[in-house]
């Protein structure tokens, strides 16, 4: 289970025409948080955070729970006061993606607990008054971040990667050699990027068609897990969980890849990519592929995400 602060990215403000009279105050935005989460309303609960700025994290992090408290846990939402441990937290986010601390008259938050009793958390949504109604805020990116972002070169971002040092599966300390002692791949990535072009070109097919049997047989180890049919005791996960967690998985997956080169050493490979995720921005920089039987599965990245268009 989680404990989430909804503080991890761009939420937009909500825009006077989407506003309801059923934000028109906390305890009304609280219900109808309730609401939404309860009964897995994906529009509702969309309604109630306009998100047209918020990177896919969040995308992923807030409907995620929507998918949670419709399914496997029972969940409450109540009100709770902005306390200090709550703005640091929201600080200390903003300063690691330099961005800008929205005002917080509170916080709604969602109470979680596991329907067979095994497991509970919490995820604390802050909110504020804007244009007249109560909504989900967040920290923002600046129109000057956005710029940075944009302006961040593949070639730096690969840099940064090797730097902070990869661990490869067979390596047992991360090795910060990499630009001199890997093997420089071809533009397209070679084998490499043959085989990781036809697992996302697969899997972005599986979330078109809403299919989580093909997701599941979409190439990748992870794939097989995520999306598999049974539970780890045989029995069956119902298809109507199983096609809500991929849609709300989608949101964060990349597609449409362009691979622009890449780097390998022995079972391991670094491929540079530009991509959009499943909210249409703008994804690439450097990702660490692992071989694992024959199969490349995701083992790390060091991705920046923008709007395609803010």
């Amino acid at each position: 289970m989680k404990h989430i602060l909804l503080g991890l990215a761009a939420w937009a403000l909500l825009s006077g025409a989407a506003c309801s009279q059923a934000q028109s105050t906390p305890e009304a935005l609280a219900k109808a948080v309730q609401s939404a989460f309860g009964k897995g309303d994906f529009e509702a609960a969309r309604r109630l955070a306009e998100m047209d700025m918020a990177p896919a994290d969040l995308h992923f992090f807030y409907f995620d729970a929507v998918r949670e408290c419709a399914g496997e846990s029972v969940c409450t939402a109540r009100l709770a006061a902005a306390d200090n441990d709550l703005i640091d937290r929201l600080k200390e986010q903003a300063s690691q993606i330099n961005a800008e601390v929205p005002t917080v008259e509170g916080t709604v938050v969602i109470e979680m607990k596991a329907r067979d009793g095994s497991s509970s958390g919490k995820m604390s949504m802050p909110y504020a008054k804007a244009g007249g109604a109560y909504k989900l805020v967040s920290i923002a990116y600046t129109a000057q971040e956005i710029a940075k972002l944009k302006a961040t070169t593949n070639e730096s971002l690969v840099k940064e990667f090797f730097t902070r040092g990869i661990r490869g599966s067979a390596m047992s300390e991360p090795r910060t050699d990499w630009e001199t002692a890997a093997t420089k791949l071809p533009a397209d990535g070679g084998d490499v990027g043959k085989a990781y072009l036809k697992q996302t070109r697969a899997m972005a097919a599986a979330v078109d068609a809403k299919d989580p049997d093909a997701a599941m047989n979409s190439g990748s180890q992870m794939a097989k897990i995520i999306y598999r049919d049974k539970n780890f005791d045989g029995t069956l996960i119902p298809l109507a969980e199983r096609k809500a967690k991929l849609k709300v998985q989608a949101l964060r997956m990349v597609r449409d890849v362009t691979i622009k080169g890449g780097y390998q050493m022995g079972d391991s490979a670094v491929l540079v990519i530009e991509a959009r995720d499943g909210i249409g921005w703008i994804t690439r920089g450097p990702i660490l592929l692992v071989d694992d039987g024959g199969v490349w599965d995701k083992a790390g990245d060091h991705f920046i995400r923008y709007p395609a268009n803010p």
